[in-house]
Protein backbone atom coordinates (compact mmCIF):
# COMPACT_ATOMS: atom_id res chain seq x y z
CA UNK A 1 0.00 0.00 0.00
CA UNK A 2 2.84 2.56 0.65
CA UNK A 3 4.52 1.76 -2.30
CA UNK A 4 1.14 2.46 -4.24
CA UNK A 5 0.88 5.96 -2.47
CA UNK A 6 4.68 6.70 -3.02
CA UNK A 7 4.16 6.12 -6.78
CA UNK A 8 1.04 8.51 -6.78
CA UNK A 9 2.64 10.92 -5.15
CA UNK A 10 5.15 11.25 -7.69
CA UNK A 11 3.07 11.23 -10.44
CA UNK A 12 1.53 14.03 -8.87
CA UNK A 13 4.71 15.95 -8.70
CA UNK A 14 5.83 14.93 -12.23
CA UNK A 15 2.40 16.37 -13.14
CA UNK A 16 3.04 19.61 -11.43
CA UNK A 17 6.29 20.22 -12.56
CA UNK A 18 5.53 19.94 -15.79
CA UNK A 19 3.02 22.61 -15.35
CA UNK A 20 5.12 25.05 -14.01
CA UNK A 21 7.73 24.03 -17.37
CA UNK A 22 4.43 24.96 -19.15
CA UNK A 23 4.20 28.31 -17.40
CA UNK A 24 7.47 29.41 -17.68
CA UNK A 25 8.27 32.56 -20.03
CA UNK A 26 11.36 32.40 -22.76
CA UNK A 27 12.40 35.12 -21.12
CA UNK A 28 12.01 34.83 -17.59
CA UNK A 29 15.73 33.82 -16.89
CA UNK A 30 16.61 37.20 -18.40
CA UNK A 31 14.46 39.28 -16.67
CA UNK A 32 15.44 37.66 -13.42
CA UNK A 33 19.11 38.15 -14.12
CA UNK A 34 18.66 42.08 -15.59
CA UNK A 35 16.97 42.75 -12.26
CA UNK A 36 19.38 41.16 -10.05
CA UNK A 37 21.82 43.38 -12.12
CA UNK A 38 20.19 46.32 -11.63
CA UNK A 39 19.67 45.73 -7.84
CA UNK A 40 23.48 45.24 -7.96
CA UNK A 41 24.74 48.30 -10.15
CA UNK A 42 21.89 50.72 -10.24
CA UNK A 43 19.65 50.10 -7.31
CA UNK A 44 18.10 54.02 -7.40
CA UNK A 45 16.93 53.41 -11.51
CA UNK A 46 13.31 53.63 -12.36
CA UNK A 47 11.69 51.15 -13.72
CA UNK A 48 9.28 52.60 -16.93
CA UNK A 49 6.03 50.80 -17.70
CA UNK A 50 7.65 48.61 -20.27
CA UNK A 51 10.59 46.96 -18.12
CA UNK A 52 13.60 49.14 -18.56
CA UNK A 53 15.36 51.21 -16.59
CA UNK A 54 15.95 54.68 -16.43
CA UNK A 55 19.71 55.24 -15.04
CA UNK A 56 19.96 59.07 -15.05
CA UNK A 57 18.23 62.06 -16.97
CA UNK A 58 18.72 65.51 -17.48
CA UNK A 59 15.36 67.34 -18.59
CA UNK A 60 15.45 69.38 -21.64
CA UNK A 61 13.88 72.66 -21.76
CA UNK A 62 12.13 72.39 -25.40
CA UNK A 63 8.89 70.86 -26.62
CA UNK A 64 8.14 67.18 -25.85
CA UNK A 65 8.34 64.72 -28.96
CA UNK A 66 4.48 63.50 -28.25
CA UNK A 67 2.57 63.57 -31.95
CA UNK A 68 5.89 64.78 -33.47
CA UNK A 69 6.32 62.02 -35.93
CA UNK A 70 10.03 62.48 -36.77
CA UNK A 71 13.22 63.02 -33.99
CA UNK A 72 16.44 63.53 -34.60
CA UNK A 73 19.00 62.06 -31.83
CA UNK A 74 22.26 61.14 -30.96
CA UNK A 75 23.18 58.11 -28.93
CA UNK A 76 25.29 55.82 -27.93
CA UNK A 77 25.07 51.91 -26.76
CA UNK A 78 26.80 50.01 -24.77
CA UNK A 79 27.03 46.44 -23.28
CA UNK A 80 26.44 45.42 -19.40
CA UNK A 81 30.00 45.51 -19.04
CA UNK A 82 30.41 48.74 -20.42
CA UNK A 83 31.90 48.11 -23.84
CA UNK A 84 30.97 50.48 -26.10
CA UNK A 85 28.72 49.03 -29.08
CA UNK A 86 27.66 52.02 -31.48
CA UNK A 87 28.12 55.59 -31.35
CA UNK A 88 27.15 58.29 -33.46
CA UNK A 89 29.58 60.45 -32.02
CA UNK A 90 32.84 60.00 -33.26
CA UNK A 91 35.17 61.18 -31.13
CA UNK A 92 33.61 58.46 -28.11
CA UNK A 93 34.37 55.91 -31.34
CA UNK A 94 37.62 56.95 -31.73
CA UNK A 95 38.58 56.79 -28.03
CA UNK A 96 37.09 53.50 -28.05
CA UNK A 97 39.19 52.21 -30.97
CA UNK A 98 35.88 51.33 -33.14
CA UNK A 99 36.06 54.40 -35.37
CA UNK A 100 35.33 53.81 -39.07
CA UNK A 101 36.75 56.16 -41.77
CA UNK A 102 33.96 55.34 -44.01
CA UNK A 103 30.85 55.51 -41.73
CA UNK A 104 28.67 58.76 -40.94
CA UNK A 105 28.73 59.81 -37.34
CA UNK A 106 26.61 62.32 -35.93
CA UNK A 107 22.40 63.12 -35.11
CA UNK A 108 20.22 60.39 -36.77
CA UNK A 109 16.47 61.13 -38.00
CA UNK A 110 14.23 58.33 -37.27
CA UNK A 111 10.86 58.43 -38.21
CA UNK A 112 7.98 57.14 -35.11
CA UNK A 113 4.69 56.61 -37.27
CA UNK A 114 2.88 53.61 -37.67
CA UNK A 115 5.50 51.49 -39.34
CA UNK A 116 8.31 52.13 -36.53
CA UNK A 117 10.63 50.05 -38.97
CA UNK A 118 13.94 52.28 -37.41
CA UNK A 119 12.65 52.53 -33.62
CA UNK A 120 12.72 49.27 -31.36
CA UNK A 121 10.17 49.95 -28.75
CA UNK A 122 12.29 50.36 -26.25
CA UNK A 123 13.46 53.33 -27.85
CA UNK A 124 10.72 54.63 -28.56
CA UNK A 125 9.23 54.46 -25.02
CA UNK A 126 12.95 56.15 -23.98
CA UNK A 127 12.82 59.24 -26.40
CA UNK A 128 8.86 59.47 -25.99
CA UNK A 129 9.52 60.98 -22.64
CA UNK A 130 12.27 63.57 -23.90
CA UNK A 131 12.42 67.21 -24.39
CA UNK A 132 14.69 68.66 -26.53
CA UNK A 133 18.11 69.20 -25.36
CA UNK A 134 17.82 66.35 -22.67
CA UNK A 135 19.60 63.21 -22.07
CA UNK A 136 18.85 60.16 -20.45
CA UNK A 137 20.63 56.96 -19.65
CA UNK A 138 18.36 53.66 -19.90
CA UNK A 139 18.93 50.21 -19.78
CA UNK A 140 16.69 48.76 -22.50
CA UNK A 141 16.41 44.89 -22.51
CA UNK A 142 16.66 42.55 -25.02
CA UNK A 143 12.42 41.54 -25.26
CA UNK A 144 12.25 45.29 -26.00
CA UNK A 145 14.67 45.60 -29.04
CA UNK A 146 11.88 44.24 -31.46
CA UNK A 147 10.05 46.57 -33.54
CA UNK A 148 6.49 44.86 -33.11
CA UNK A 149 4.30 46.74 -30.77
CA UNK A 150 2.04 45.08 -27.86
CA UNK A 151 -0.61 45.97 -25.61
CA UNK A 152 0.84 44.81 -22.49
CA UNK A 153 4.77 44.67 -21.04
CA UNK A 154 4.21 40.91 -20.59
CA UNK A 155 3.64 40.63 -24.21
CA UNK A 156 7.19 41.78 -24.67
CA UNK A 157 8.09 39.17 -22.28
CA UNK A 158 6.35 36.52 -24.17
CA UNK A 159 7.02 37.53 -27.52
CA UNK A 160 10.42 39.88 -27.88
CA UNK A 161 14.35 38.76 -27.22
CA UNK A 162 17.73 40.41 -27.39
CA UNK A 163 20.42 41.49 -25.99
CA UNK A 164 20.15 44.13 -23.08
CA UNK A 165 21.75 47.20 -23.67
CA UNK A 166 22.47 50.61 -21.72
CA UNK A 167 21.68 53.01 -24.08
CA UNK A 168 22.86 56.93 -24.13
CA UNK A 169 20.04 59.65 -26.03
CA UNK A 170 20.45 62.73 -27.14
CA UNK A 171 17.39 64.73 -28.01
CA UNK A 172 17.83 67.23 -30.33
CA UNK A 173 14.95 68.15 -32.29
CA UNK A 174 11.56 66.97 -33.18
CA UNK A 175 9.40 67.90 -36.21
CA UNK A 176 6.28 66.09 -37.96
CA UNK A 177 7.60 67.57 -41.58
CA UNK A 178 10.96 65.54 -42.91
CA UNK A 179 10.62 66.82 -46.83
CA UNK A 180 10.18 70.43 -45.39
CA UNK A 181 13.39 69.63 -42.35
CA UNK A 182 15.54 68.55 -45.19
CA UNK A 183 14.65 71.37 -47.63
CA UNK A 184 15.67 74.27 -44.57
CA UNK A 185 18.94 72.01 -43.58
CA UNK A 186 19.65 72.27 -46.91
CA UNK A 187 18.56 75.91 -47.87
CA UNK A 188 20.45 76.93 -44.71
CA UNK A 189 23.73 74.91 -45.79
CA UNK A 190 23.56 76.59 -49.37
CA UNK A 191 23.07 80.10 -48.16
CA UNK A 192 26.33 79.41 -46.08
CA UNK A 193 28.41 77.44 -48.73
CA UNK A 194 26.72 78.11 -52.22
CA UNK A 195 24.68 81.25 -51.75
CA UNK A 196 24.34 81.57 -55.44
CA UNK A 197 22.07 78.37 -55.48
CA UNK A 198 18.57 78.22 -57.41
CA UNK A 199 15.61 75.99 -56.35
CA UNK A 200 14.66 74.11 -59.00
CA UNK A 201 11.17 74.79 -60.16
CA UNK A 202 10.14 71.36 -61.59
CA UNK A 203 11.80 69.62 -58.70
CA UNK A 204 11.54 71.54 -55.30
CA UNK A 205 14.32 70.60 -52.97
CA UNK A 206 16.97 70.18 -56.16
CA UNK A 207 19.95 72.75 -56.69
CA UNK A 208 21.78 72.72 -59.49
CA UNK A 209 25.53 75.18 -60.03
CA UNK A 210 27.65 74.76 -63.14
CA UNK A 211 30.92 75.20 -62.12
CA UNK A 212 32.68 74.99 -65.38
CA UNK A 213 30.74 75.57 -68.66
CA UNK A 214 30.53 72.72 -71.12
CA UNK A 215 29.95 72.45 -75.24
CA UNK A 216 26.81 74.85 -76.39
CA UNK A 217 24.64 71.75 -77.37
CA UNK A 218 23.26 68.70 -75.58
CA UNK A 219 24.52 64.86 -75.39
CA UNK A 220 23.09 62.87 -78.61
CA UNK A 221 20.15 60.95 -77.79
CA UNK A 222 21.00 57.49 -76.48
CA UNK A 223 24.49 57.46 -76.34
CA UNK A 224 26.96 56.52 -74.16
CA UNK A 225 29.25 59.31 -71.97
CA UNK A 226 31.31 59.31 -69.19
CA UNK A 227 31.57 61.01 -66.02
CA UNK A 228 33.56 61.54 -62.88
CA UNK A 229 31.62 62.23 -59.67
CA UNK A 230 32.19 62.75 -55.96
CA UNK A 231 29.47 62.11 -53.64
CA UNK A 232 29.08 64.22 -50.34
CA UNK A 233 26.76 64.46 -47.25
CA UNK A 234 25.98 68.28 -46.13
CA UNK A 235 29.02 67.69 -43.36
CA UNK A 236 30.94 67.44 -46.46
CA UNK A 237 31.96 64.16 -45.88
CA UNK A 238 33.29 62.15 -49.29
CA UNK A 239 30.62 58.67 -48.92
CA UNK A 240 32.18 57.92 -53.11
CA UNK A 241 34.16 58.76 -55.51
CA UNK A 242 35.81 57.63 -58.86
CA UNK A 243 38.80 60.24 -57.91
CA UNK A 244 41.69 58.09 -56.39
CA UNK A 245 43.22 60.58 -54.53
CA UNK A 246 39.62 62.28 -53.03
CA UNK A 247 39.53 58.53 -51.52
CA UNK A 248 42.65 58.64 -50.36
CA UNK A 249 42.02 61.98 -48.24
CA UNK A 250 38.80 60.43 -47.06
CA UNK A 251 40.02 57.19 -45.98
CA UNK A 252 38.05 55.60 -48.72
CA UNK A 253 40.78 54.16 -51.29
CA UNK A 254 40.70 50.24 -52.16
CA UNK A 255 43.62 49.39 -53.69
CA UNK A 256 41.38 46.60 -55.48
CA UNK A 257 38.73 49.08 -56.71
CA UNK A 258 39.83 51.22 -60.51
CA UNK A 259 39.35 54.96 -60.18
CA UNK A 260 38.11 55.97 -63.52
CA UNK A 261 35.37 58.20 -65.38
CA UNK A 262 32.09 56.06 -65.13
CA UNK A 263 30.17 55.24 -68.03
CA UNK A 264 26.80 56.24 -68.51
CA UNK A 265 24.01 55.48 -70.91
CA UNK A 266 22.70 58.47 -71.55
CA UNK A 267 18.60 58.25 -72.26
CA UNK A 268 16.95 58.68 -75.78
CA UNK A 269 14.58 62.01 -76.65
CA UNK A 270 11.52 59.66 -76.30
CA UNK A 271 12.26 58.83 -72.62
CA UNK A 272 12.26 60.11 -69.01
CA UNK A 273 15.83 60.82 -68.16
CA UNK A 274 15.42 58.63 -65.03
CA UNK A 275 16.69 55.72 -67.84
CA UNK A 276 19.89 56.81 -67.26
CA UNK A 277 21.84 54.02 -66.30
CA UNK A 278 25.16 53.36 -64.97
CA UNK A 279 28.20 50.85 -66.42
CA UNK A 280 28.27 47.34 -68.47
CA UNK A 281 25.40 46.28 -66.24
CA UNK A 282 23.02 49.19 -66.50
CA UNK A 283 22.40 49.97 -63.11
CA UNK A 284 19.94 52.40 -61.98
CA UNK A 285 21.13 55.48 -60.83
CA UNK A 286 19.40 57.50 -58.08
CA UNK A 287 16.99 60.53 -59.30
CA UNK A 288 18.82 63.11 -58.01
CA UNK A 289 21.90 61.72 -59.54
CA UNK A 290 20.20 61.27 -62.95
CA UNK A 291 18.08 64.06 -63.22
CA UNK A 292 21.70 66.28 -62.23
CA UNK A 293 23.36 64.85 -65.37
CA UNK A 294 20.18 65.44 -67.47
CA UNK A 295 20.83 69.10 -67.19
CA UNK A 296 24.77 68.77 -68.66
CA UNK A 297 26.02 69.34 -71.74
CA UNK A 298 29.13 68.00 -72.69
CA UNK A 299 32.77 69.16 -70.66
CA UNK A 300 30.32 70.63 -68.03
CA UNK A 301 31.44 70.47 -64.56
CA UNK A 302 28.74 71.09 -62.30
CA UNK A 303 27.23 70.25 -58.48
CA UNK A 304 23.64 69.19 -57.30
CA UNK A 305 22.22 69.42 -54.15
CA UNK A 306 19.04 67.06 -52.97
CA UNK A 307 16.77 66.25 -50.44
CA UNK A 308 16.38 62.68 -49.63
CA UNK A 309 12.93 62.08 -51.61
CA UNK A 310 15.50 61.84 -54.87
CA UNK A 311 18.14 59.98 -52.98
CA UNK A 312 17.87 56.79 -50.50
CA UNK A 313 14.69 58.47 -48.63
CA UNK A 314 14.19 56.36 -45.64
CA UNK A 315 16.51 53.30 -46.07
CA UNK A 316 19.91 55.52 -46.15
CA UNK A 317 22.29 53.70 -47.96
CA UNK A 318 24.83 51.55 -45.41
CA UNK A 319 26.76 52.52 -43.04
CA UNK A 320 27.84 55.65 -44.82
CA UNK A 321 24.12 58.04 -46.01
CA UNK A 322 22.03 58.11 -42.70
CA UNK A 323 18.35 58.26 -43.27
CA UNK A 324 16.35 60.84 -44.76
CA UNK A 325 19.82 62.44 -45.55
CA UNK A 326 20.58 65.22 -48.38
CA UNK A 327 22.69 64.74 -50.64
CA UNK A 328 25.95 66.84 -52.70
CA UNK A 329 26.89 65.51 -56.13
CA UNK A 330 30.08 67.09 -57.90
CA UNK A 331 29.79 65.91 -61.68
CA UNK A 332 32.10 66.33 -64.49
CA UNK A 333 30.92 65.04 -68.28
CA UNK A 334 32.99 64.15 -71.26
CA UNK A 335 31.71 62.14 -74.24
CA UNK A 336 35.00 59.96 -74.31
CA UNK A 337 36.90 59.05 -71.13
CA UNK A 338 39.77 60.45 -70.62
Amino acid sequence: MKLRYLIIAASILALVSCAKEKTVGKNDDAKRYLEAWIAQNHPAATRTPLGAYILSETPGTGKLPEDSMYVRINYSRYTLDGELNISTDARICKKCGIYNDTYYYGPLVAYRGENQENLSAGIEEAISTMRMGGRKTVVIPGWLSGTDRYDTPEKYLEKGSGTDYIYEFEMIECFNDSERWERDSLKRFLAANYPEAKEDETYPGFFYIKTREGADRKFPSDTTIYINYTGRLLNKKVFDTTIADTAKVWGLYSASKEYKQTKINWYSDSEDFTAITMGDTNSETITGFSYGLSLMHPGEAGICFFISSYGYKASGSGSSIPSYSPLCFELETTEAPK
